[in-house]
């Protein structure tokens, strides 16, 4: 059906009010209109994602490795038996004034052998130190004191024992000592010769000794030492 615009025109300004009705319309009208032609229209732009560049190294894999394993090859002569102390001597230990350190470290020092005895697979001697003395002023008022010789006599030997320290020491002796004894006759060799331990023990048994024995048990001797295990007996030769 064909609608007559200047027909509902008329009307519309002929209507009480028409006229300002008509104008607002037209206004909203061409409002419309340029608010259509002046939007853009918008644009939804998708971007790439982002790449990050890593500027770190390649992992590094660290390998731990176990520690160097040292190999020490033993002396067998240097292995002391299970049943022998420590052999380490102190260099601070305090001496006795009948005891001399050596250059090797070992302690020498002379006495009388009290005791010879083995225990739980063990050797072990006693000994009760004794001092040479030369001086001869010191010889001879050591021996009067002692009683040996009157207070008008002079001593007469070119030594003097002296022993003023009842005290005993004990001590391990190695399975390995070496023994020598001076006044001992041995066939082939009676100065110094070697002395096997049982010879050597049996110097403190009951007897009856031997003739060329007999006095072993009561001359002094010589012991050397490392730490507290004797390593060394020599008798010493009194003339």
């Amino acid at each position: 059906m064909k609608v007559d615009s200047s027909q509902g025109a008329r009307r519309a300004r002929s209507a009480p009010g028409g006229g300002r009705l008509l104008l607002v319309l037209m206004l909203a009208s061409m409002l419309a209109v340029a608010v259509g032609c002046g939007k853009k229209e918008e644009t939804t732009t998708i971007s790439p994602p982002e790449t990050t560049m890593s500027t770190l190294p390649p992992e590094t894999t660290t390998t731990t490795l176990p520690p160097e394993t040292t190999t020490t090859l033993f002396d067998i002569h240097s292995v002391t038996s299970s049943t022998e102390p420590e052999t380490t001597t102190s260099t601070t230990e305090a001496l006795s004034s009948a005891e001399t350190r050596l250059p090797s470290g070992h302690i020498k020092a002379m006495g009388y052998i009290t005791r010879v005895w083995e225990s739980s697979g063990k050797r072990w001697i006693e000994i009760d130190y004794a001092e040479f003395v030369h001086d001869r002023d010191e010889m001879t008022r050591l021996a009067r004191e002692a009683g040996e010789i009157g207070p008008d006599e002079e001593w007469d030997l070119e030594y003097y024992i002296k022993n003023l320290n009842p005290q005993l020491r004990t001590f391990q002796v190695s399975d390995s000592v070496v023994i020598t004894t001076s006044t001992r006759w041995v066939p082939g060799d009676d100065w110094e010769a070697p002395c096997t331990w049982a010879d050597f023990m049996s110097f403190w048994g009951p007897g009856p000794f031997p003739e060329s024995e007999g006095h072993l048990h009561a001359v002094p001797w010589w012991i050397e030492r490392a730490g507290r295990l004797v390593v060394r007996i020599d008798e010493q030769y009194l003339p």
